[in-house]
């Protein structure tokens, strides 16, 4: 199977754990200790209770805003080794048909674990991002206008 192919299935799963909120599934993709890095920090997250918590917490921010779509749709990725791949995916959070935040980048880093790929790292480009995950301000782009000239 191709590593794009992979990390796509990755994602849609993981996605769909976010927003089912089932935390059984969304951490038995996740490696502990993870590793965040955005614009101001690096952080590790080190137990599977630091996990749950941020994972709570983005699922509460996600139903707070009427999300409705987490696409997460891969640009590129490389199989690095048998058990280890890297690749670059786009995020977009939407309500209804208006998006919630800008599109952003996200580079992952998926490691093989007992037959299973596990997400290791991720580094986005969400500016002012912590653990737990909140994003930035929204976007609110009516997508149903068509794109904004």
């Amino acid at each position: 199977m191709q590593a794009a192919t992979i990390l796509q299935t990755y994602l849609d799963e993981m996605g769909a754990a976010v927003m089912a909120e089932d935390f059984a599934a969304y951490r038995s993709g996740v490696v502990v200790p993870f590793h965040l890095v955005t614009h101001t920090e690096s952080i590790s997250i080190a137990t599977e209770e630091d996990l749950q918590e941020g994972f709570a917490s983005f699922c509460g921010m996600l139903k707070s805003q009427r999300v409705t779509d987490y696409i997460r749709l891969v640009d590129n990725a490389q199989l690095l080794a048998p058990d280890l791949i890297t690749g670059r995916y786009v995020t977009h959070v939407i309500a209804g048909g208006m998006r919630v935040f800008d599109p952003f980048s996200s580079q992952i880093s998926l490691r093989r674990t007992n037959g299973r790929w596990c997400a290791a790292s991720i580094t986005n480009s969400v500016a002012k991002s912590r653990w737990p995950l909140l994003m930035p301000s929204p976007a609110r782009t009516d997508l149903r206008k068509g794109p904004e000239e």
